[in-house]
């Protein structure tokens, strides 16, 4: 829509409070959808349209560019006047400019480096899936050189010279290590990680960002192929994640979640710290219906392996409806 920055950060912050960025929460007693919480009721569109995150984003800013000086505006006041929350709610959005700001940092830095890169003769797609595989190969210990050697391999194509292909693989895996350092570097900023065996899970978990989600794939040997809906895809689920990440700090901590739960001593709310197991249950009372951990990198933030079609990542879980009220407990293993 060709509008400055600024929206962006006020249609982020909406959404993390709103819906915490999760297009399919359901609130207001089956009324409000999507990722902006939009009720069809209000005049916002359908359930249908309103749930097309392309569709809701561009009513949210609709409507946005329509509040007189609007850019200029507190974020919690122009969020708020779009919205209409709960009078009690309407300074909530304010809270997650901080964290915003440097999304919308991210995703610009980002299209510098996708722009960057195609000097380097790769598709969107391509360049995305050497990511992975650097990214994966590097967590699991393989050395540079083997990764260089095995993308050259990976490029070749008839006749071309050996020594242009491994310059080639040479330059590319430089920029995608630079780029994930930076990335690793920039979630890593203000957490005290500490030392020991918490502070390689943590790095290691991190270290599997946009690998993908395969249900019942991953464990102590990295990223697998899963079971059932997960048997096409080399990734990891949420459990296969929390195993991967702590056996690299030779803690064995099983490869379920029910397991898990038992893996460790638990920690009241008020002291998680980076390295902690944070377990979701449909019944936070009953740890049989646990079904989702992560790994948390502070109190507001855990690095997990959400769900079908997404991939490793860094969630914001406080202040989301759907993981507060299914929150069960945390557990520090040992």
């Amino acid at each position: 829509m060709k509008l400055p920055r600024r929206a962006a950060v006020i249609g982020i912050a909406a959404a993390l409070q709103e819906s915490g960025l999760k297009n399919d929460v359901v609130g207001d007693h089956g009324t409000s959808f999507g990722l902006f919480q939009q009720r069809p009721v209000s005049g916002w569109g359908t359930k249908g349209q309103v749930t097309d995150p392309r569709y809701a984003a561009r009513a949210f800013f609709s409507r946005l560019v329509k509040v007189p000086n609007w850019s200029s505006l507190p974020l919690t006041e122009a969020a708020a006047i779009v919205q209409r929350p709960r009078e009690d709610l309407r300074g909530e959005y304010a809270k997650h400019e901080p964290l915003v700001e440097k999304i919308v940092a991210r995703l610009e830095q980002r299209q510098v480096s996708t722009s960057s890169t195609q000097q380097l003769g790769l598709s969107p797609r391509e360049l995305e899936d050497i990511r992975i595989s650097v990214q994966a190969a590097a967590s699991l210990g393989a050395p540079r050189e083997a990764i260089v050697a095995d993308l050259a391999s990976h490029l070749g194509q008839g006749d071309r010279n050996r020594t242009e292909l491994e310059r080639r693989a040479e330059g590319i895996v430089s920029a995608v290590q630079l780029e994930l350092c930076g990335q690793l570097g920039d979630l890593s900023a203000g957490i005290d990680l500490g030392a020991g065996e918490g502070a390689i899970a943590v790095q290691a978990a991190l270290g599997m960002r946009k690998v993908p989600y395969s249900w019942g794939a991953g464990g102590p040997n990295g990223p697998s192929y899963g079971i059932g809906r997960g048997a096409g895809t080399s990734g990891f689920d949420c459990s296969g994640l929390a195993e991967y990440a702590w056996s690299k700090a030779g803690v064995r901590i099983g490869g379920h979640t029910s397991v898990q739960w038992t893996s460790g001593v638990r920690v009241p709310r008020s002291q998680i710290r980076p390295r902690d197991l944070l377990f979701f249950a449909t019944n936070p009372a009953d740890p049989s219906t646990i079904h989702h951990v992560g790994i948390a990198l502070d109190g507001t933030r855990m690095v997990h392996a959400p769900s079908t079609g997404s991939t490793v990542r860094v969630d914001t879980w406080t202040g989301d409806p759907y993981r507060e009220r299914e929150f069960a407990g945390a557990v520090r293993p040992r």
